[in-house]
């Protein structure tokens, strides 16, 4: 279970190990992970040993569900990788990313819900 922190925005994260875009994306969601609350949920990506594995090859730091079926997927209609909802610390929704984002681009919505 991932315990979230109400004190904090929340960045939840929708990606897949074969989508390229995704592997150019996930150093921008490492380096903000290091600051916000990030939870990541890899798509369609293989078994939790598959993807362990392909965390500790690409040296990525950051909390993954592993969505083997795509049920998480489904539940928030995400239908493109990778796609980014962040929310305010009272848990609503204030931004949606479809596609790449800089690490720019992510800072500046997290500190503006701050």
């Amino acid at each position: 279970m991932y315990d979230l922190s109400k004190s904090k925005p929340l960045l939840i994260h929708f990606w897949a190990t074969w989508c390229p875009t995704c592997k150019l994306e996930a150093s921008n969601i490492a380096f903000v992970s290091a600051r916000y609350e990030v939870l990541s949920i890899a798509i369609d990506s293989g078994s939790d040993e598959v993807l362990r594995a392909y965390m500790q090859e690409h040296d990525l730091h950051f909390n993954v569900l592993n969505d083997q079926e795509g049920v998480w997927a489904k539940s928030f209609n995400v239908q493109v990788y990778p796609t980014t909802f962040i929310y305010d610390t009272q848990g609503e929704l204030e931004f949606t990313e479809v596609g790449y984002t800089s690490i720019a681009g992510f800072m500046l919505r997290l500190s503006m819900l701050e």
